[in-house]
């Protein structure tokens, strides 16, 4: 069973968008696809991103290049999560993008992904603007495709972030709730948004749980019809999921592919 719940943005409560069977079809022509095949990740078309800054939400791994934390494997991209003390760390993970190397504005992005469990753990897809034309975070955007919180893996969500500067910063978000034993952690499960100008939707196996527009970001520009690029990544704990249970370490975040479709 799936339910729909509505997350407050800060400035507003916005209308529901019941579940339902995704509309008819449209014409749309496949642009770029990532299979992860092979035995490595290709570095041609993604970025390993390398630090313990906290990802700016205090979470608590290390990213790492290493293949110990990220690798390719019978069609799979593992993001693996481990307990371990690396450079004043005490987990480590990996966050990979492909900014520079893959932008997009516009299309139908969707990503069959399966999604780990356990307290403290925040898998996300997600996709960051490439050139910060409006400034820095938030004022330039943020598209997350989907998060989850470990701990809650009934639990998914979708928003949209953007101005002001925080503390002032704004979102539209919802949330939505399946509810088996093991949440969306149970399978694979289809991740999209259909992104156009003015306008967002975001669908998990095809049925639509939000849409947002132009309309509603007031007074402050409206910065999603720019060039974004993709991240996929999981942290360990951090504001949004807080303290991990170190005994479910290490899990792995499973990734089957990517696809980016254009309108005809």
């Amino acid at each position: 069973m799936i339910k729909l719940k509505l997350l407050l943005a800060c400035f507003a409560i916005f209308g529901c968008f019941s579940l339902k069977a995704q509309d008819a079809p449209k014409k749309w022509k496949l642009a770029w696809v990532e299979n992860f095949n092979g035995t490595k990740l290709d570095t041609t078309r993604w970025n390993y991103e390398v630090n313990g800054d906290g990802g700016g939400n205090n979470e608590l791994q290390y990213y790492t290049a290493r293949d110990t934390n990220a690798y390719v494997k019978g069609g799979l991209l593992h993001i693996r999560g481990l307990k371990e003390d690396y450079r004043g760390k005490h987990y480590t993970s990996a966050r990979i993008t492909t900014r520079h190397k893959a932008d997009f504005t516009f299309g139908k992005m969707e990503i069959r992904a399966k999604i780990p469990t356990g307290r403290g753990l925040w898998p996300a897809i997600w996709m960051m603007p490439t050139d910060d034309k409006f400034g820095g975070w938030p004022l330039s955007g943020e598209i997350d495709i989907m998060e989850t919180k470990g701990q809650y893996p009934d639990t998914l969500y979708g928003t949209m972030h953007f101005a002001p500067a925080p503390p002032h910063n704004r979102h539209i978000g919802a949330l939505t709730e399946h509810e088996v034993p093991k949440g969306w952690g149970d399978d694979f499960h289809i991740y999209s948004i259909e992104w156009k100008k003015d306008t967002i939707t975001w669908l998990v196996d095809g049925r639509k749980y939000l849409q947002t527009n132009k309309s509603q970001v007031t007074g402050v520009t409206y910065p999603f019809n720019e060039p974004f690029h993709f991240i996929l990544n999981m942290a360990i704990g951090g504001e949004f999921v807080g303290a991990p249970d170190d005994s479910v370490l290490p899990k792995e975040f499973l990734v089957d592919y990517i696809k980016v479709w254009k309108p005809e």
